[in-house]
């Protein structure tokens, strides 16, 4: 039995941080910040131009407080923002906290 995906995994993985980093409201470079990461990697691994390493995994997960498995879970909900996000202008108001 084969499975066809629309999306590979280096996509998912990219579109689920960026969702869950718009989610906490950090901008890339605040994500990058934190774990300790070039602001164009982030940028690149949420187009799915690179893919990342388990320590950068954990570390990622980490500061957005969820479980890693979930930025490898595919929700099409998550590619649902826009492709350019201006983290100053985004009040936290408008971020669905689940």
């Amino acid at each position: 039995m084969s499975v066809s995906f629309k999306t590979s995994l280096k996509d998912t993985f990219g579109q689920n941080l960026k969702y869950y980093r718009y989610q906490k409201g950090y901008s890339q470079e605040k994500l990058a910040e934190m774990v300790d990461l070039n602001s164009k990697y982030v940028s690149d691994i949420e187009t799915g131009k690179y893919s990342v390493s388990f320590e950068n995994i954990e570390r990622i997960a980490k500061v957005l407080s969820i479980e890693a498995y979930l930025l490898f879970k595919f929700d099409d909900t998550h590619n649902k923002l826009p492709l350019r996000v201006d983290m100053h202008r985004v009040s936290k108001y408008h971020i669905n906290k689940n």
